[in-house]
């Protein structure tokens, strides 16, 4: 039948019966999981009495104690007495009557009368032949609204004040675990429970019972789970609200991300307010009635924004009138909420809740609707919308069968709101994705349309330029007597043939630099240019255009006028644009260019003696096809684009150009460039930071290097570049960030800095330096740290995947290509330094997990050395109790301050550990400490590394053998720098294998190896100790460590 059926109908029908599938299959998962926890029907309550003979530990960790409680109307029965053994039950000898636990009390009834919502009463329970002893655990989940558990005459919990409303009754319902001691026997289990606020009451969740351990754990994995979907839903929400940050910075709010985030937000604290409700608990400051409100306030007001986005962003589900009613019912509630105590706004609650699953229903229904009808582009985007309310709807009804006590736990509720969460977050990228993709789309049909007027320029100007060379090349082999000899007027005209011909060329490609330069596809190659040879070049190609004019071309500019920081081939342009056009207007008379310096720049002066520019057009003759109107016959054609040409191209030297001019008398054009600072005669290299800080007009500032300054922030930044603009960029903005920096030239310095400098976030290189390339730095700083310990950001003058293939490939962690964008650089040193700082952190973190380890460990051995000398030589063990006591002052002094200490601490707690061995030993034992008098007691080393060293020779190495042995540690300076640790002795020795086994860390010993000094000493300083042993001929073990002293922190500036 359906195969009959056109494609489109198919589907819809597919989609149909997934829809109905995936609602009987949610269904069925909610009312699955509302069976309780498998119990024998043994272990029921029958008139007070539970029986636990048949309870199995083992096999249930826990039980419910369900059944028949004895029920004790508007009594609080105190707790049972001890008299001379016997426990009495209270002031009543028979119950009013049984009630069901869990369950609520209204259902009881005594005599002809059912109980009324509010009152007090008590109820209790027997248990008898318990199977296990130790310590027991009760828990309590839901009783309203206050409670006193007691056991065996001992209070055991308390929440709220389960007393008469006039006698302080306060609210209180939370989760809680007892605990208490059972050595055999009855236990007698007292609940008095008042309420004055809900409309029901009594226990109304299950009591469970069980080991202490098994308690525990329960409660922990409980709690475990409902911080994580809090995480979850807090993270999505923190999210949601920096984009809408993010979208508001460009004045383009989206509001939808801020109702999204809102919703998230609240539901996390909704969701920490019920089951384990850990943020009730973390929030004892609160009272119970404020977290209660606040709890039913994030419900309604989740639902609220949910309603209002669904009116915002998907119009058709909710008309205006609807919404506006729907938001008007919650607002009273929240008023409600606010303005009265619990026990009246509560009254109200089973009319919202309905309302509430009303709305998720319809909004369910809606949007399975528009998944069915759903056009092929929409189809993903309305099953994901379809899914989403589908698991809030789940979630809602879990949390409505947890609250009336159907369920014990809200898991398939928390999986349901975690994945609503993830939903409407991918759809929110989704929406950003379609929208990406929109305007992709429109930018390619653009750049398409743009690359075919390019194209079109491109290939128009080379059909005019290849003929325009081929006259222009051959009018000056002409000109230079390839075929003969030339008259005078031959070789006049074949030079106007030649200057015409460059002429049109440049016509030719001021339209190509106009297109390239909206777009901003103009390169500069910039370096040191002789201004005065340039003018000079550029007016002999113009001579021929005088013709007969009476002007005269004049340079002004001296021959050592300093080099200026031009691109040749523009500066030939501007200059071309300019002396061309102030020909043109003057008839005779002179055209003179001249130079001076102002304020640390080149200013340059284009002066005729032409008809001059009327000072209303002064301001437009550089805007694109602006032409003076009344110029006559001598502005007739160009393209109108010279003059705007030419005051982009000098603007993106970081120049200006302006005009001034008397109608009648001429015009001058002033344009200035910046100087090619420190150049030579030959004016063809930069010279990097030169000699002393010095400040001269507008100058950037010259360094002698290599320059190590101390920042505001201690986070050292090291920069290497041989382009001294680059390193004075770079500089600037680590300045303006407040990083420590050294900065050099030369590739070689680099791993001298690293060795010098305190501690180096971030290497900065240039991939193409003189002597040594980046990549061979890479290479050099790889060999010593790893990409984690010491990023390194690379600078490359273009986007090549080869190289940056090879730079990734040799580690580095990152690449900017030149010329940079501030921004980009600063967001990546950022990253670095964060990722960097991240590291650190881990490995002080794992620092102090090994040093953690070693404390322990030689307190347990020396606690062993005491207790064998207690009863043989007890002056002996006070003496060495005392030792003991001097030693553990000392860790305690340095434990938390830092992760080094001096050496003189780390010798005394050595002479406290030998003292104690040499009590055990006697005379078996030998220890040698030999310290050169040149060697600093003041230095800097990691705690408890060489005790530990000493106490592995004497227990593994001497006591071994049966006449003991000689112990001896030297300490020497080898260098300025570095100190050599030496510990020897001449005990047993040991193989290669068992030298490899004592690195190792051991699965299941109790003792602390080799290996953690070594790991220690890796992390610390990238390098381990060195160890000789022979079978039978003792054992040297020998480290050498930087000489190090305690850091001092300085207030910023230049280190020297």
């Amino acid at each position: 039948m359906i195969g009959n059926l056109p494609k489109e109908q198919q589907n819809v029908f597919i989609r149909i019966s997934g829809v109905v599938l995936t609602v009987i299959l949610a269904v069925m998962l909610l009312v699955l999981s509302t069976a309780r926890e498998p119990q024998a029907a043994e272990l029921h309550a029958r008139q007070g009495i539970l029986d636990l003979s048949t309870w199995n530990p083992k096999l249930e960790n826990r039980i419910r104690l369900d059944g028949e409680w004895e029920f004790y109307w508007k009594t609080l029965l105190p707790a049972p007495v001890n008299i001379a053994g016997q426990k009495q039950p209270g002031t009543q000898t028979s119950p009013d009557a049984y009630a069901e636990v869990p369950g609520t009390w209204g259902p009881i009834q005594i005599g002809d009368k059912r109980l009324p919502s509010y009152g007090f009463a008590t109820y209790r329970l027997v248990l008898r032949n318990t199977p296990v002893e130790g310590t027991l655990a009760i828990k309590k989940s839901n009783i309203r609204f206050a409670s006193e558990i007691y056991v065996n005459g001992t209070k055991l919990m308390e929440d709220g004040q389960a007393v008469e409303k006039n006698a302080g009754y306060q609210a209180g319902n939370s989760p809680q675990i007892g605990f208490f001691p059972y050595h055999g026997g009855d236990i007698e289990i007292l609940v008095r429970v008042a309420n004055y606020d809900y409309p029901n009451a009594g226990i109304s969740g299950p009591l469970f019972l069980g080991e202490q351990t098994a308690m525990l754990k329960s409660h922990q994995n409980r709690t475990a789970i409902e911080l994580a979907t809090m995480a979850v839903l807090a993270t999505i929400s923190i999210i949601f609200l920096i984009s809408y940050l993010g979208s508001a910075l460009y004045r383009n709010r989206d509001s939808s991300l801020l109702l999204l985030g809102l919703v998230c937000l609240l539901y996390a604290l909704y969701n920490g307010m019920i089951s384990e409700r850990v943020l009730a608990a973390a929030s004892t400051d609160l009272s119970f009635s404020t977290l209660y409100k606040l709890k039913d306030f994030c419900s309604v007001a989740c639902l609220g924004l949910l309603i209002f986005y669904f009116y915002r962003f998907r119009t058709g589900i909710f008309s205006g009138v609807l919404t506006s009613v729907t938001l008007f019912i919650f607002g009273a509630y929240i008023s409600l909420l606010v303005l009265f105590p619990i026990s009246v706004y509560v009254l109200t609650a089973p009319y919202v809740i309905g309302l509430y699953t009303l709305i998720l229903l319809w909004l369910l229904v809606q949007c399975a609707l528009r998944y069915v009808l759903s056009e092929k582009g929409e189809r993903l985007s309305s099953f994901l919308w379809y899914a989403a309310m589908l698991c809030i709807t789940l979630y809602c009804l879990d949390i409505n069968l947890f609250s009336i006590s159907l369920k014990e736990n809200v898991n398939i509720g928390q999986v349901c709101i975690v994945l609503f969460s993830i939903l409407m977050l991918f759809l929110a990228v989704l929406r950003f994705f379609e929208a990406y993709l929109t305007v992709r789309s429109l930018k390619d049909q653009l750049l398409l349309l743009d690359q075919v007027k390019d194209d079109f320029l491109s290939n128009t100007s080379h059909e005019l330029k290849t003929p325009l060379n081929a006259i222009v090349n051959i009018s000056e082999s002409l000109l230079k007597g390839s075929e003969g000899p030339l008259t005078d007027e031959q070789a006049h005209n074949l030079a106007i043939v030649t200057g015409s011909g460059r002429r049109l060329t440049y016509l030719v490609d001021e339209l190509l630099d106009y297109s390239k330069m909206k777009h901003g596809d103009i390169p500069l190659h910039r370096s040191a240019t002789d201004l005065s040879s340039y003018v000079e070049s550029v007016m002999r190609m113009h001579s021929f255009l005088l013709g007969t004019k009476k002007v005269e071309l004049i340079n002004d500019i001296p021959a050592y006028f300093p080099a200026i920081y031009a691109d040749g081939n523009r500066l030939v342009q501007i200059l071309h644009n300019l002396i061309g056009n102030a020909i043109k207007f003057t008839e005779q008379g002179f055209v003179r260019i001249s130079a001076t310096l102002v304020q640390g720049k080149a200013e340059l002066r284009i002066a005729d003696t032409g008809r001059g520019i009327s000072p209303s057009k002064l301001e437009h003759i550089f805007l694109p096809f602006e032409q003076e109107a009344d110029a006559g016959p001598m502005a007739a054609g160009g393209t109108g684009l010279g003059l705007s040409i030419t005051r982009k191209l000098v603007e993106m030297h970081g120049g200006t150009i302006h005009a001034e001019s008397t109608l009648g008398q001429g015009a001058t054009f002033i344009l200035t460039f910046p100087l090619a600072e420190g150049k030579k005669e030959k004016r063809s290299n930069v010279t990097p930071f030169s000699m002393a800080p010095t400040v001269t007009g507008n100058r950037p500032l010259r360094y002698e290097e290599p320059v190590i300054v101390q920042g505001v922030r201690n986070e050292w930044i090291l920069v290497v570049d041989d382009d001294a603009a680059n390193l004075q960029t770079i500089v600037g903005l680590l300045k303006l960030e407040g990083y420590s920096y050294a900065v050099t030239s030369r590739s070689h310095s680099v791993l001298g800095l690293l060795d010098k400098l305190p501690s180096v976030h971030l290497v900065i290189a240039d991939i193409m330096m003189p002597g040594m390339s980046g990549y061979e730095l890479l290479d050099r700083i790889r060999e010593r740290f790893s990409p984690s310990e010491l990023p390194v950001l690379m600078l490359t003058a273009g986007n090549k995947a080869h190289q940056l293939k090879l730079a990734l490939e040799k580690g580095a962690n990152d690449f900017v290509s030149k010329p940079f964008e501030s921004e980009e650089l600063l967001a990546r040193i950022g990253g670095l330094t964060r990722m960097k700082a991240s590291v650190q952190a881990a490995r002080n973190a794992e620092i102090s997990f090994l040093r953690s380890q070693i404390n322990p460990h030689f307190l347990y051995n020396a606690l062993n050395a005491i207790a064998e000398l207690c009863v043989d030589a007890p002056d002996e063990a006070e003496r060495l109790i005392l030792q003991l006591s001097s030693y553990l002052r000392g860790s305690v002094h340095f434990k938390h301050l830092d992760s080094k200490t001096s050496l003189e601490n780390e010798l005394g707690m050595i002479e406290a550990y030998v003292a104690i061995e040499q009590a055990r030993f006697g005379s078996r034992l030998e220890v040698i400490i030999d310290v050169d008098a040149d060697v600093d007691r003041t230095m800097q080393i990691p705690p408890l590394i060489l005790q530990p060293l000493i106490e592995n020779a004497i227990r593994h190495g001497l006591m071994s053998r049966v006449g003991g042995g000689r112990v001896m540690l030297s300490i020497r300076n080898l260098s300025e720098t570095e100190t050599r640790f030496t510990i020897e002795d001449n005990g047993i020795g040991m193989t290669e294998q068992k030298m490899k086994e004592l690195r190792q860390a051991a699965d299941g010993s109790t003792g602390v190896g080799l290996w953690n000094i070594s790991s220690r000493l890796k992390l610390l300083y990238n390098r381990d100790f060195r160890m000789e042993s022979h079978d039978g001929e003792g054992t040297r073990i020998t480290l050498d460590l930087p000489i190090q002293h305690q850091s001092m922190k300085g207030n910023g500036g230049y280190i020297t």
